[in-house]
């Protein structure tokens, strides 16, 4: 039944859908974790993206139990439906994302499969214009920190390229705990992509602070 109304959604112009997503999000009590199953369990046909359009539309905090899920979306680049979990995700308060984000971040695939995939995932979005910087900052210490682990490096999955656009998004703020992890970085990748965008956030950073470090650089 559900299934059926997802895909009558997904089909219909654009009035008429918004109008079958604010019916459907009108009985959140019954309907959503029939949603969250939905996109967990459920066929893949083209609805993923109206469940989660449905699960923002319930809205927070109403919706906060398909966090897990929509984390999950987030990371997998080619999820359908990534663009509107992200945008579920953005529209809750930063305190209740932001630990599971550095949950996942800090995983390391012991219990998260395809863990660099997630965190790339996470990254993308986190270093994204559109997202606040209350998510970004406090993620810093944990990026700084998976960028320091010289293992990640024999993770395929995992692009190192991600973590460091998070820390150039946080700016000059990160530099007081990142700048030894980047020094290290920009050392070991050489001349490599990873090394050069490591220099350039280094850079960045106030003269003051770099001249601490100066017999290392």
């Amino acid at each position: 039944m559900l299934e059926e109304k997802l895909r009558e959604a997904a089909l219909a112009d654009g009035q008429t859908r918004e109008q079958m997503i604010r019916e459907l999000a009108s009985h959140p009590d019954d309907i959503l974790s029939l949603l969250i199953h939905s996109l967990q369990f459920g066929p893949k046909g083209g609805t993923e993206r109206i469940a989660t359009e449905v699960i923002c539309a319930i809205g927070y905090p109403h919706n906060k139990s398909a966090i897990p899920v929509f984390i999950n979306r987030i990371g997998d680049l080619n999820a359908p439906c990534r663009k509107e979990a992200i945008q579920a995700l953005l529209a809750m308060d930063a305190d209740v994302i932001v630990p599971s984000l550095i949950q996942i971040l800090l995983d390391r695939g012991q219990h998260v499969q395809y863990w660099g995939e997630a965190a790339n995932g996470i990254c993308a979005m986190l270093a994204d214009d559109k997202t606040h910087r209350r998510f970004v900052v406090p993620c810093g210490p944990v990026i700084a920190y998976l960028l320091s682990q010289q293992p990640l490096a024999r993770d395929a999955d995992l692009d190192c390229n991600y973590l460091l656009d998070v820390l150039q998004k946080i700016g000059k703020q990160c530099a007081v705990y990142a700048l030894p992890v980047l020094i290290e970085v920009a050392q070991r990748e050489e001349t490599s992509e990873l090394a050069m965008q490591a220099r350039k956030l280094i850079a960045s950073f106030d003269t003051s602070l770099l001249d601490f470090y100066q017999y290392v650089r």
